[in-house]
């Protein structure tokens, strides 16, 4: 598919009603098509940047943007967010899949879900993930789908999700190593072992000097951090299990992401008041300021994948 005509940028970036792509575009070899209204119409497509629709404002003003060729296409999405609706701007149509209007809200949640999975290199989305999205989880999704259908992409879904959230955190992608993908992840539990082995070092050394009660909890969330990640990791390397139920997986890796989300707010609370009554040693804070980057970093990046999994888990 030609990905300069099918993205879908990231909406941070821009105004928050309008969306570079659309769930109907599609290409079948040279041919593009719009399958809006549940039609095939072919089309000719440009894909034109929000910025030159700045004045675009309410969906009123959407008749004044429209193109006076039928078969053109923008690739543009209009956020009616006052009704709840979606609207092609290059022909001023409500956006409809299955019968359905698409809402704004589901637009809304497949942008959260498909920039955790689907997002390339240069921030951009394709529109086919969108459809899909909306085909399998959306509101329209309804006549499209049996439950074991729905199942088995959902399971799909969390297994793309966790495994690229592994890759992630283990630098997978970025080593240019030769090792497979199980055995780096194998790897890098061997190192965050490790590193509880010295978390409990020093909390116990901490303990036997009679410490701040509050510094030796700050090294306990520390410590808490690192055996969520490795049970995180070792979930995903037992993902292939033909035993694995993937919907209570999908609940579990819940459960731990938002674990993770709330050891690192602790953590921050706890560094800031023991900064604030500057109980906080010399050499802890020069250890820990090493250590900030990549905590914030696997916040990040697990309050991300907490999202996408809320959307997935919402539909099932």
């Amino acid at each position: 598919m030609n990905t300069d005509q099918n993205i879908l940028s990231d909406t941070e970036d821009g105004p928050d009603h309008l969306v570079r792509g659309c769930p109907c575009y599609r290409e079948f070899g040279d041919e593009k098509v719009c399958l809006n209204q549940d039609s095939v119409f072919p089309i000719n497509a440009i894909s034109v940047d929000p910025g030159f629709f700045s004045q675009l404002s309410s969906r009123a003003l959407l008749e004044k943007f429209k193109s006076d060729n039928e078969t053109m296409c923008y690739l543009l999405m209009f956020l009616d967010r006052d009704e709840g609706f979606c609207y092609c701007v290059s022909q001023n149509q409500q956006i409809r899949i299955n019968e359905k209007a698409i809402k704004v809200s589901e637009i809304d949640s497949a942008l959260q879900f498909v920039t955790s999975t689907e997002r390339s290199r240069d921030g951009v989305l394709c529109s086919d993930c969108l459809y899909r999205y909306l085909r399998t989880l959306g509101e329209s999704s309804g006549s499209f789908l049996t439950d074991d259908e729905r199942h088995e992409i959902i399971a799909r879904y969390v297994r793309d999700l966790a495994t690229n959230m592994a890759m992630q955190l283990s630098g997978y992608e970025d080593s240019g190593e030769q090792l497979g993908f199980n055995d780096h992840v194998w790897r890098y539990l061997r190192e965050i072992n490790r590193s509880r082995s010295h978390w409990a070092s020093m909390i116990l050394n901490l303990k036997k000097a009679n410490a701040d009660s509050e510094l030796i909890d700050l090294m306990d969330s520390y410590r808490t951090l690192a055996r969520l990640e490795s049970v995180f990791l070792f979930q995903v390397l037992s993902l292939d299990d033909e035993e694995m139920d993937p919907l209570s997986t999908l609940q579990f890796m819940v459960r731990v992401s938002e674990k993770v989300i709330s050891v690192n707010n602790s953590i921050r609370e706890r560094t800031i008041n023991l900064m604030e009554r500057d109980a906080l040693p010399a050499n802890i804070r020069e250890m820990l300021s090493h250590h900030s980057k990549a905590r914030k970093s696997t916040e990040y990046r697990f309050s991300n994948l907490v999202s996408a999994l809320h959307n997935i888990d919402s539909h099932t």
